[in-house]
């Protein structure tokens, strides 16, 4: 497998307001190595390969997932009513496909809500509407994957 460094997600990821900490404890790396980076006192391009997928791994799980906003912000939402009703259903109706609802803040999906999909159950035009209305879309996932989405959003870093 190829890696290629990205120094530029490296340096979106120490411009971002995760802690030191959050990246240590992330990457393994110490916070004083991250603040050298931070504060220039250490060039991005003279770090170790190993140090720099660390980094750009972080990045990739932090960015991609949608914690880190275009601005640069962490962003996490109180997903935690959502998350026992969708586990209420998953012991009830196993693994079933739904409809997610999805809102963009600042860049970054957030689920913030479910329906059942089959047969009996379709979104109403009304439901359609408001949604849109309110800046939603809608995505079709297992349920067991929107808990581990909905867990994730629901992180404070």
């Amino acid at each position: 497998m190829e890696n290629i460094i990205d120094l530029s997600k490296i340096k979106k990821l120490l411009d971002s307001d995760i802690s030191a900490y959050a990246i240590s404890e992330e990457t393994g790396l110490t916070r004083a190595m991250i603040n050298r980076y931070r504060k220039n006192e250490s060039k991005l391009e003279n770090m170790t390969i190993k140090v720099a997928l660390k980094l750009q791994k972080c990045y990739e799980e932090k960015f991609n997932m949608g914690l880190i906003g275009d601005s640069g912000q962490n962003i996490s939402y109180d997903s935690e009513e959502l998350i026992a009703e969708l586990k209420e259903d998953i012991a009830d109706f196993g693994d079933f496909e739904c409809w997610a609802w999805i809102k963009k803040i600042d860049g970054v999906k957030i689920y913030t809500n479910y329906d059942f999909k089959d047969g009996a159950t379709q979104l109403t035009k009304d439901e359609v509407k408001t949604a849109h209305e309110n800046g939603e879309q809608f995505e079709i996932l297992k349920a067991k994957h929107l808990l581990e989405l909905l867990e994730k959003q629901n992180e404070i870093l």
